[in-house]
């Protein structure tokens, strides 16, 4: 395993937009090269909680951020996004939820479990879902060359399917995709 973080990453966690003080769950989190350079930005009550569904993964992530843990700035947690409870998760609200190339929001709708997500984002909470590792992937833009498929555009479909959500956005301009909603406030 290698501490270098993927260009796609350091690409990606700009876009989140963060203070540092945000509660951020991270879905599909291993090897944990995101929460590696969100952990620095962290002050306040900041707090990144990593899911994985695999065993590995959630110890590569460990191993990879064990100062973050022993902050008690991460928590870890191996679980499988489509079996994911709002209960198994505290904080039970998050102000922002991503996650880099994690398939199941286009190739399987039904099982991305949204209702849980949306239900896991405080008011005004922010989603972040991001495809693609760079330009010329053939991902990183809608129907883009070679890609066979708009990922962006079924991926907003999924996530418009819950009235939880709203202002869902695609940019398909910069690399990686992005696809983004936000939690209603109220």
């Amino acid at each position: 395993m290698t501490d270098r973080t993927p260009d796609h990453i350091a690409r990606l966690v700009p876009r989140l937009g963060l203070t540092g003080t945000e509660r951020i769950l991270e879905l599909g989190a291993a090897p944990g090269a995101a929460v590696a350079v969100i952990g620095p930005l962290l002050a306040g009550d900041g707090h990144v909680t990593a899911l994985d569904r695999s065993a590995v993964g959630v110890r590569r992530i460990h191993e990879r951020n064990r100062d973050l843990v022993d902050a008690g700035r991460l928590t870890v947690l191996e679980q499988d996004l489509t079996m994911l409870d709002g209960d198994s998760l505290r904080p039970a609200r998050f102000d922002v939820i991503f996650a880099s190339n994690v398939n199941v929001f286009w190739t399987h709708p039904d099982k991305a479990n949204v209702a849980t997500l949306a239900g896991l984002l405080a008011p005004g909470g922010r989603l972040h879902l991001f495809y693609g590792y760079g330009p010329g992937d053939g991902v990183s833009r809608p129907g883009g060359p070679g890609s066979g498929r708009d990922t962006g555009g079924l991926v907003a479909a999924t996530l418009e399917r819950d009235s939880a959500l709203t202002a869902v956005t695609v940019d398909g301009v910069s690399a990686p995709l992005e696809i983004r909603a936000s939690r209603i406030v109220g």
